[in-house]
């Protein structure tokens, strides 16, 4: 995938796609984590539910910051 405006081997590329692949690496692990038998669906449903409140108030931020801009 190629982000336009941006090089491929520019700093900002390697560093952005590095902190993309991080982050899905920690998410796919967390989730693997959450299946295994000794995490209970309880515990397992309050994670998630932490993630997405994470997501969301990291989206509201980002949504805040761009009407400010604009």
């Amino acid at each position: 995938m190629v982000i336009p405006n941006i090089h491929p081997q520019s700093v900002q590329y390697i560093e952005m796609k590095k902190a993309f692949f991080a982050g899905a690496w920690s998410h796919h692990n967390a989730v693997v984590e959450i299946g295994e038998p000794h995490v209970s669906e309880e515990e397992g449903c309050a994670f998630l539910t932490k993630i997405q409140a994470e997501i969301q108030a990291f989206k509201a931020q980002i949504m805040r910051e761009y009407g400010e801009r604009n």
